[in-house]
């Protein structure tokens, strides 16, 4: 099969591109000129260059393809880069669908996020039907406007469906502030850890999963590609076991986890820069971010791996020690 992967130099884009490759399809990766391609060394692909906001060259560069991954996005949490969010998360994720579909004989997997599907309250479970609560976190509105442009183009007759991992963990090509969660514990910096959850996905599991969506997906619905729901302290502690590091001990109290991101604003505002960690980001981490991938496993035949293998295979490319911006990733 003829493939094109939009955004596969990135961490879930490059091992998509290498399972591709690996199984035996045709894989053609559209990226800009100036982009690192470190991260697809040693795959077999074909490159092309252009820019996502550019129609004719997404046209062009999905004739003859089967099938078209769009990864595109724009994970920056800063204010700074609400334009560039606007930009890849949204606009450049309406024009890939509307080339898609002028394409034809071709179907798209528009990669999204849990942070599309919202913010579930503590206790809940949620699924692909879950309202979307999210308005005030910028990253997880632009991918919600995103999933809203490609139905749009659904309804005029694209194949597509829409994908959502939870939070991505894997060996090859994880970026660095995501790492330095297991570099901090492993080095035993980290001494304390949030009341809530998350969902972790093994990256393996969700490369395997996208295709799945190709092969088995339903044009116009949307899965949620999750993983484990655990909270942060069984997430840390199983870091530690695979680092022989040393997991956080104090449990910050939900109560105070709101004035710890104000105060760090504030600082980060007086010394001029700004912070992944606020006060929204602080109310989230309190909840337990838990999401269902029942629908995904009924439908597509997706598998989630053991919690622990996933990290162990996460562990094994930690190095230097991070900072207090690393932990807002985990959410995007």
């Amino acid at each position: 099969m003829n493939i094109l992967v939009i955004g596969g130099t990135g961490f879930v884009g490059s091992n998509l591109v290498r399972y591709l490759a690996g199984i035996g399809h045709d894989v053609k990766v559209y990226h800009r000129s100036n982009s690192s391609l470190k991260n697809l060394d040693g795959i077999n692909y074909a490159s092309v260059t252009g820019n996502i906001c550019h129609e004719k060259n997404l046209c062009r560069a999905m004739e003859e393809c089967s099938a078209v991954f769009n990864l595109a996005a724009c994970g920056s949490s800063l204010k700074k880069d609400n334009a560039a969010r606007q930009q890849i998360n949204v606009d450049a994720a309406a024009l890939i669908a509307k080339a898609a579909r002028k394409t034809g004989n071709l179907k798209l997997v528009h990669v999204s996020s849990i942070a599309a599907v919202g913010a579930p309250e503590r206790g809940e479970v949620a699924d692909e039907t879950f309202q979307f609560n999210r308005h005030n976190d910028h990253y997880a509105y632009t991918k919600h406007l995103g999933e809203l442009e490609v139905l749009k183009e659904i309804e005029q007759g694209l194949d597509a469906v829409i994908a959502c991992p939870g939070n991505v963990v894997g060996y090859n090509g994880m970026k660095e502030n995501q790492l330095n969660n297991f570099r901090n514990i492993s080095a035993g910096k980290m001494k304390v850890y949030p009341p809530g959850g998350v969902c972790v996905t093994d990256v393996d599991d969700l490369v395997k999963g996208l295709m799945l969506c190709v092969e088995n997906g339903i044009s116009g619905k949307r899965y949620i590609l999750g993983g484990h729901n655990v909270s942060f302290k069984k997430y840390f502690t199983e870091i530690a076991n695979a680092t022989d590091g040393t997991a956080p001990v104090i449990r910050l109290p939900k109560t105070i986890l709101p004035s710890i991101g104000f105060g760090v604003e504030f600082i980060f505002g007086l010394l001029g820069k700004e912070s992944s960690i606020d006060k929204d980001t602080c109310v989230m981490i309190s909840n337990d971010l838990f999401y269902s991938s029942e629908l995904a496993i009924r439908e597509l035949g997706y598998s989630i791996s053991d919690f622990s293998v996933a990290i162990s295979k996460a562990s094994m490319a930690i190095g230097k020690v991070g900072t207090i911006n690393d932990l807002a990733v985990m959410f995007h």
